[in-house]
C-alpha cells in the first residue's frame, strides 16, 4: 500500500491509541482534587475510575461483532464520539453520578480503538509483522501516560481541571475527525463485500463469537488483565492519592514520581514486542512479567515508610513489568481464524478490562476500609494492604497462565 496513504491512517491509529490511554490515566494525578472538590470517598473515587473499564469491558464483545461486520472505519471511529462527549461532561461534572456518566461514556467510546487498531495491522501487514508493530503502537500510545502526568498537572496548577478538559476535548474532537478521514478497512485491490466476515448472517456472527469462547485457552488469556491492573491501578488512580497522602507531594510533585512510571511504561511496551521476536514465546513473557510485578508490589506491602526515592524506582519497574497487553493480544490473535480476529481480540480485551474494573474497585474498598486516618482519609496501612493484595492476584495469574499452550511468533 502507497505510504502517502497508509502513515495519515497509522498517524490516526497512533493518536486515537495516545488518547485512549491519556483518558483512561488521567484521574491518577488529579484524584486528590477530584476528591476535595466533590467530596469523593476512596470507594467513590475507585468506582468512578472503574468506570471507564467497566463499560469498555462490556462492549467489547459487540464491538467486536461490528468490527468483523461493519469494519473498523464506521466502528471505532463512532463509537469515539462517546469519548468526545464524555470528556467534555467530565469538566463540567457537579456530582459524583455525572462524573460516573461521564468515564462510562469516555470507556464506552475508547472500546474499539486497540482492537480496530490491531485488526487493521492485521489486514495491512504481514502476520510476521504483527507483534512488532502491534507493540510499537502500543508503545506510542502509552506516551498518554506520561502527558497524564507531569503535562497534565501544570496545565491543571495553571488553568484548572475544569478547564483542562475542556480544552482535552477539542483534542479529542481533532483526533476523531482524522480518524474518520483517514482510516480505511481493508487494503486496495480487496472488495469488502466479498470478505466472509462481511458475508456473515447474524447467526453466523453469533456463531463466530461462541467458537471463540470455546477455543481452548482464550479464556484462560484474559487473565493476564489481573497482572496488568497493577499498572493501571496506581498510575491511572492511586499512584496519586498514595503520594499525597503517605509522602505529602503536591500536584506537579506527584506528576514528577508518575512521569518515571510513564516513561518505562513506555519502554516497557517496545521491549516486549521486541523480546517476543527475539526469544520467540508468548507465555513466557507473560509469565515472566506477572512474577516481577508481583515481586514489586510485595516490598511495596512489606517495607515500611519507604524512601521517596525508593517508591520512584520501584514505580518505574513496574512500569516496564506492565507493559506486555501487546503480547496478551497477539497471543488471542493467533489461536482465532482470520475471519475472526476482531471477535478474538475483543474477547481477550474484555477480560483484561474487567479484571482491571474489578481490581480498581477493590483497592479502593481495601484502601477505604482497612485503615483509614483520624480524619477519615487513606493511611499508609490500608495503601500497603492493597498492594499486598495486588501481589497476591499477580500470582493467580501466574497459576492459571502456565496452563495456555505457547504460540511463538515464528
Amino acid at each position: 500500500m502507497r505510504a502517502s496513504t497508509l502513515l495519515p491512517m497509522m498517524a490516526a491509529l497512533y493518536g486515537l491509541g495516545l488518547a485512549n490511554i491519556f483518558i483512561r490515566s488521567s484521574m491518577g494525578v488529579l484524584a486528590p482534587e477530584l476528591a476535595a472538590d466533590l467530596s469523593l470517598t476512596p470507594e467513590m473515587l475507585g468506582l468512578i475510575a472503574s468506570g471507564f473499564f467497566f463499560s469498555y469491558a462490556v462492549l467489547q464483545i459487540p464491538t467486536g461483532l461490528m468490527l468483523d461486520r461493519f469494519g473498523p472505519r464506521l466502528t471505532v471511529c463512532g463509537l469515539f464520539l462517546f469519548t468526545v462527549a464524555g470528556t467534555f461532561m467530565f469538566a463540567l461534572s457537579t456530582s459524583p453520578s455525572m462524573m460516573m456518566l461521564a468515564r462510562l461514556m469516555m470507556g464506552a467510546g475508547c472500546a474499539g480503538i486497540f482492537s480496530g487498531a490491531f485488526l487493521v495491522i492485521a489486514r495491512f501487514y504481514t502476520p510476521a509483522r504483527f507483534t512488532t508493530i502491534g507493540a510499537t503502537l502500543n508503545s506510542f500510545a502509552m506516551l498518554g501516560t506520561f502527558m497524564a502526568t507531569i503535562p497534565l498537572a501544570y496545565l491543571v496548577t495553571y488553568v484548572g481541571w475544569r478547564d483542562s478538559f475542556l480544552g482535552i476535548g477539542v483534542v479529542m474532537a481533532g483526533i476523531a475527525i482524522l480518524a474518520m478521514l483517514t482510516m480505511r478497512d481493508q487494503p486496495p485491490g480487496v472488495d469488502i463485500k466479498t470478505t466472509r466476515e462481511r458475508q456473515e448472517s447474524l447467526r453466523d456472527v453469533l456463531a463466530g463469537s461462541w467458537a471463540v469462547m470455546k477455543t481452548p485457552g482464550i479464556l484462560r488469556i484474559t487473565t493476564g488483565g489481573i497482572a496488568l491492573s497493577a499498572g493501571n491501578t496506581i498510575l491511572g488512580i492511586w499512584g496519586g492519592p498514595y503520594l499525597n497522602d503517605v509522602h505529602g507531594l503536591n500536584e506537579t510533585e506527584r506528576g514528577g514520581v508518575l512521569i518515571f512510571m510513564a516513561c518505562s511504561g513506555v519502554a516497557g511496551h517496545f521491549l516486549y514486542g521486541q523480546a517476543s521476536r527475539i526469544l520467540n514465546t508468548l507465555k513466557g513473557l507473560v509469565l515472566g512479567g506477572a512474577l516481577v510485578i508481583a515481586a514489586i508490589m510485595a516490598t511495596l506491602a512489606l517495607v515500611p515508610h519507604p524512601s521517596l526515592v525508593t517508591v520512584t524506582i520501584l514505580l518505574a519497574l513496574l512500569g516496564l513489568a506492565c507493559g506486555f497487553p501487546t503480547i496478551l493480544l497477539a497471543h488471542g490473535r493467533a489461536m482465532v481464524p482470520d475471519h475472526l480476529i476482531g471477535r478474538g481480540l475483543t474477547t481477550v480485551n474484555t477480560g483484561i478490562m474487567i479484571s482491571i474494573a474489578l481490581m480498581q474497585i477493590a483497592i479502593g474498598g481495601l484502601i477505604g476500609t482497612v485503615a483509614t486516618t483520624s480524619t477519615g482519609g487513606a493511611s499508609e496501612a490500608g495503601y500497603r494492604a492493597a498492594f499486598g493484595f495486588i501481589s497476591i492476584m499477580a500470582l493467580v495469574t501466574v497459576v492459571i497462565y502456565r496452563r495456555v499452550r505457547d504460540c511463538p511468533p515464528r
